[in-house]
């Protein structure tokens, strides 16, 4: 029995062997055990377990620990690490017992018990030998020992350190003229010497510079920095253990140095200059804000500022006296101040080019009734730089001339728009330097503005569509061109093959679509066509298909090709609308039928069927569940046929659970198991939900509403009646539920009791007989005994009841007994 129940529940009660395997125990529970002998007279006394027993697999000592080695030695303590052992003898390890050997001795002494895989073993003796060995233990015992390699306890050699400021590995910022300190720690065994470096030089103290130095601690000073001390120091420390070196940056800060000359004159006038330079070599250690900026005349002492606000290294000085000579100073300013200047050669304010000779006589052409193109020639002379622009200018006969252009014009030709058809222009232009403006050129030509009109040009890409043995359908792109008017129409024109006679085909009307059907052909001929377009000037030039066309049917097998939405699976949720949609193609026209599961669809109520060659569509409305499957479209002419297929699935919240039942019940508890649904509504079922109610109540509570497996223990009340329900959920939705149809009783379970003892006839008569006996020595775990008599004639086989209801009591009165019968 489980030690949380009082009922005892039989394992074997026929049994011969003296031994016997308890099955179906539950994994952790912890159960007692009773056995009892039986012979022909009954059963005897049992006898108990003395302790329980807990359901679990069997322990044993865990596996000895892995790679046991040193990390660390000194002169009194030796550091160790190692590995968990391969296996733990299904119990949990609970430390490691630390041991140690001195050289020579026969016996470990043990150290102590730690739970982390490494320990410090304190209290050696320098200079001697020792081997260390770590056992595992858990619940059962220890394990085999891993055992070290001998290992000597000396002192170490430390190799040596450096403790630095974190602003001196940044980076120290100081002015010039300001004594700086560099202090550094340092550590190591035995005490290290100290090396100070920079640009490669060591550094002594001499001078400015300074350095005390002692075991602990060194420090290098310079007293009244300079710009040139900037750099990196490297401290260098080292002992017999190794060495160690450090970086320490400095950055002294100053005014800085003049800008990096000449001064280059980029531009002269008479009113102003254009002036440029190069930063500082040396910006003393902080960026240049900005630049000073002064000018004076060659005759005068005194200097005028410019800017004092520019960070450019161009500038433009405005506001100069022209044939004046001027020099000009540039000094670099930084957060620390401004330094030294840079002067300019003397220059004069003037001009140093001419304006440009007029450009060529301008030529007017593609003339339309609002605009025209004028273009010109280069001038002879540019007049020493380069020409910036030209400006253009028009006139009516005998008006004035205006401006045509805002902005200078780059090129040597220029649209002109704005124009009133029939009116008639000249045109004139000038060129443009930094100088200024040329004298104008000549005038051009007078010219009329109106509108030019030709025939358009030949239509592009003209190609067959589609044919039969009486017609052919053309298709063609309008022109490039219209001639200057918009196109009315197309001709198309055809040529039998083997005359040299072009007939008009759409003789009434223009074709006004850049499409056409050409009737009236005779199978088996071959024919040529060609395509004119046609405005209010005339028709264009033709253009002639590149091929000949034979008048025949074409003929191809169907073809058919679904969406690509529609060639993986289709999944849609119940209620939504499937659609399977692609396109068939074939000559002639093939026939088409859909159908699922070799069953045939036509068009009724929630499926429509749309066939527009060459597009096809299905659409079965308000899907169902039973909707989902392979759903196969076939077409089919004269030529062959082809099919294709879509596979739907419709998704939907699972079916029903199979075969819900109900085991184990006792008086606290129940198990509860079933089966998944036969159907789990197109996706995976994520959990199932169980509830219970009462017969007096109407409400169900929930067990568990996340189980993925399929059974579950249930919690119970004793004596008290439950009704069970379950039911599978996937991503759509719970489904319907299953329910126990009769209520289970929490009560532990009861077997048939065993046969009543010693039953005998107490007194008999002619019509009756009286009988007695004794309670079975096992009532299947209930009390409340009742009894059945039955009887039967000696020769007869069958057993007839001799009372009506149960017997409570332990005695019974025969009666109706027929005389000298037996």
């Amino acid at each position: 029995k489980d030690v949380a129940s009082a009922q005892w529940v039989a394992v074997s009660s026929s049994s011969k062997k003296r031994s016997h395997m308890a099955k179906y125990l539950m994994e952790g529970t912890q159960y007692l055990f009773r056995v009892a002998a039986e012979n022909q007279f009954g059963r005897g006394p049992y006898v108990e377990t003395l302790k329980p027993i807990k359901a679990i697999d069997p322990l044993h000592p865990p596996g000895p620990p892995k790679n046991l080695h040193h990390v660390d030695v000194d002169k009194t303590e030796v550091s160790l690490v190692w590995n968990r052992p391969d296996r733990d003898g299904g119990a949990e390890i609970t430390g490691y017992l630390v041991e140690y050997q001195e050289d020579g001795a026969d016996e470990w002494t043990k150290f102590q018990t730690v739970p982390m895989l490494d320990c410090v073993v304190t209290g050696l003796q320098k200079g001697k030998i020792y081997k260390f060995r770590v056992k595992a233990q858990n619940i059962i015992g220890l394990s085999l020992p891993d055992t070290t390699i001998p290992i000597e306890c000396q002192e170490k050699l430390v190799p040596p350190s450096v403790e630095l400021d974190v602003k001196l590995i940044e980076g120290l910022v100081v002015k010039a003229g300001t004594t700086v300190r560099l202090p550094a720690i340092m550590r190591g065994v035995p005490v290290p010497t100290a090396k100070w470096v920079t640009d490669g030089t060591e550094i002594k103290t001499d001078g400015r510079h300074k350095i005390e130095t002692d075991n602990y601690s060194t420090v290098l000073t310079i007293k009244d920095c300079i710009r040139k001390d900037t750099g990196e120091y490297l401290l260098t420390v080292s002992n017999a253990a190794g060495s160690k070196t450090v970086a320490l940056h400095l950055t002294v800060l100053d005014v800085p140095g003049p800008p990096t000359g000449p001064i280059n004159i980029l531009e002269v006038t008479p009113e102003h200059m254009v002036i440029s330079w190069r930063p500082p070599k040396d910006d003393g250690g902080s960026p240049i804000i900005n630049y000073i900026v002064e000018k004076r005349q060659s005759k005068k002492e005194t200097w005028g500022v410019v800017s004092s606000g520019t960070s450019h290294t161009k500038i433009k000085i405005p506001r100069l006296q022209k044939g004046c000579e001027y020099i000009f100073r540039i000094r670099a300013e930084n957060k620390i101040g401004i330094g030294a200047p840079l002067d300019s050669e003397p220059t004069v304010a003037k001009y140093m080019f001419d304006p440009p000779s007029p450009p060529g006589k301008p030529t007017v052409y593609d003339i339309t009734e609002n605009a025209a193109t004028v273009s010109w020639t280069l001038p002879k002379s540019d007049g020493g730089t380069p020409i910036t622009g030209y400006i253009l200018e028009r006139r009516e006969a005998s008006g004035k001339w205006v401006r045509v252009n805002k902005a200078p014009i780059l090129d040597m030709k220029y649209r002109v728009t704005g124009l009133f058809e029939g009116n008639t222009y000249e045109f004139r232009v000038f060129a443009e330097n930094m100088v200024g403006l040329s004298k104008p050129s000549p005038s051009s030509d007078p010219i009329k503005a109106s509108r030019p009109i030709t025939p358009p040009g030949p239509p592009i890409n003209p190609k067959l569509k589609d044919k039969t043995k009486e017609t052919a359908d053309l298709v063609w792109t309008k022109p490039l061109k219209d001639g200057g008017s918009p196109i009315l129409g197309y001709i198309v024109e055809c040529q039998k093959t083997g005359t040299t006679q072009w007939n008009r085909i759409n003789k009434d009307e223009l074709i006004r679509q850049c499409a056409f059907r050409v009737p009236g052909l005779v199978e088996g001929n071959e024919y040529k066509f060609r395509i004119k377009a046609v405005n209010i000037v005339g028709e264009g030039e033709p253009r002639e298909l590149a091929e000949t066309v034979l008048a025949k049917d074409i003929l191809s097998p169907p073809e058919v090709s679904l969406d690509v939405t529609c060639r993986d699976l289709i999944t849609v949720r119940v209620g939504q609308t499937i659609r399977i949609s692609g396109k068939v193609k074939g000559r002639p026209d093939p026939d088409i039928t859909w159908s699922k599961d070799g069953k045939v669809l036509v068009h009724e109520k929630r499926v429509e069927i749309v066939h527009d060659l060459p597009n096809v569509e299905l659409q079965v409305k308000e899907a169902k569940r039973s909707d989902h499957g392979k759903y196969i479209i076939a077409a089919k002419n004269s030529c062959g046929h082809a099919q294709a297929f879509a596979v739907v699935n419709v998704l939907d919240r699972p079916g029903p659970c199979q075969n819900l039942k109900i085991s184990y019940v006792t008086k606290d508890s129940c198990m509860i198991a079933w089966e998944s649904p036969v159907d789990n509504g197109g996706s995976e079922i994520t959990n199932y939900i169980v509830e219970y109610r009462q017969p007096n109540q109407r409400g169900w509570s929930i067990v568990s509403s996340d189980i993925t497996k399929r059974l579950v223990k249930a919690n119970l009340i004793e004596n008290r009646e439950y009704f069970f329900r379950v039911c599978a959920e996937n991503k759509i939705g719970p489904g319907p539920c299953i329910e126990t149809k009769t209520p289970i009783l929490a009560i532990n379970p009861i077997d048939k009791p065993g046969e009543p003892e010693n039953l005998h006839i107490a007194e008999k008569g002619k019509t009756f007989v009286y009988l007695k006996w004794r309670r079975p020595d096992y009532d299947g775990g209930s009390p409340n005994l009742s009894y059945h008599v039955e009887r039967k004639l000696k020769d007869s086989d069958e057993w007839e009841r001799v009372h009506k209801g149960s017997i409570k009591e332990t005695h019974y009165m025969v009666d109706k007994c027929v005389e000298n019968k037996i």
